[in-house]
């Protein structure tokens, strides 16, 4: 049966007590499909932005959820996911594996008949195995709409084995050889270096030397940390941590934080979305070190996957990461 969609633009929509049971038959759900991930987005980003909230139903229950909005660029009205391009990694609607197909030819139909004006949906940041982007240029196509799809970026992913030795196993001969050693030698050369993951207690000053340490960062990087970009981070840690989904994790020479890793833990799944170090200490390795001991325990904690999300940095397949592919689909209003 086809499904039936509705438009709405209020932002109560990310409180819909449907989402969480929309997540559950989504065999490929992610930390970024959440609500709560949609709802801080919003309220930082969303200013300039005109909310399109489509709600799919069949038979009267709710099938899917496809938070859009959109804003005009040089005089083109674009339509984009929620969440945007440069934050959130993975992007597409809410919904079954099962009802991906039917979605993507319910919002086809839906851009073919809409009163709604629009002059480009421009789709992000969709993995390819989750096959989202070719179910909607087949639609499109069947629709008569003018269209492309191109790879725009990779992820890195990390299954993790049951135990740390088989991981290690796992690697190549000279990647294993290197993470042995820059382990041991920041062991040999700093044998005060620990560990530490952040606590409710520590919440607040820990959060300030993530971001103070991501700002002082060299090239790129630092200059992403803007105050906007600081805020949304912050936002977002204090929206998580009462739901058990941040992480915050420290390497600390003589008391000092010489490495830090901002992450997410959802659904047997670590999400390492950003990390900083300082460059005093880079010769023992001290991120790629501090990244080890979170895949370490990850492993211990029983969980599937490390995610590395987006980016082609290298320390993410010297520890074993496979890339995929994110695929942009593009759909333009004809006439």
């Amino acid at each position: 049966m086809p499904l039936l969609v509705s438009l709405e633009c209020d932002e109560g929509c990310f409180g819909s007590a449907e989402w969480g049971r929309l997540l559950g038959r989504d065999v490929d759900r992610h930390i970024f499909a959440t609500p709560e991930w949609h709802k801080v987005w919003w309220e930082e980003f969303g200013s300039d932005k005109d909310l399109l909230f489509l709600t799919m139903r069949r038979d009267g229950d709710v099938a899917a959820f496809l938070p859009l909005y959109r804003k005009v660029e040089d005089g083109r009205k674009i339509l984009r996911f929620v969440g945007g391009i440069e934050l959130t990694d993975y992007l597409g609607p809410i919904c079954s594996s099962a009802d991906r197909a039917d979605v993507a030819d319910a919002l086809t139909e839906w851009l073919g008949s809409t009163d709604t004006e629009w002059d480009e949906l421009d789709a992000h940041n969709m993995p390819v195995p989750f096959g989202f982007a070719e179910f909607l240029v087949e639609a499109a196509d069947r629709r008569g709409f003018s269209f492309s799809l191109e790879q725009e970026e990779t992820s890195a992913i990390l299954l993790l084995p049951e135990d740390w030795d088989l991981y290690l196993t796992a690697l190549d001969s000279k990647e294993r050889h290197e993470l042995r050693r820059k382990r041991r030698r920041l062991g040999r050369d700093y044998p005060d270096a620990t560990f530490r993951t952040s606590t409710e207690e520590t919440f607040d000053q820990d959060l300030k030397i993530f971001i103070e340490m991501h700002r002082e960062a060299e090239g790129d990087k630092g200059h992403f940390m803007g105050p906007e970009i600081a805020t949304f981070f912050e936002r977002l840690a204090r929206a998580f941590a009462p739901l058990g989904w941040l992480r915050m994790d420290f390497l600390e020479i003589s008391g000092r934080a010489v490495a830090s890793t901002y992450g997410f833990e959802f659904d047997k799944t670590f999400y390492l979305y950003n990390s900083a170090y300082e460059p005093d200490v880079a010769r023992v390795s001290p991120g790629l070190v501090l990244v080890s001991e979170l895949v370490r325990d990850s492993i211990a904690k029983g969980f599937e996957v490390v995610d590395f999300l987006q980016g082609p940095e290298r320390y993410k397949y010297q520890l074993g990461a496979q890339a995929v592919p994110l695929n942009n689909v593009q759909i333009r209003r004809s006439g």
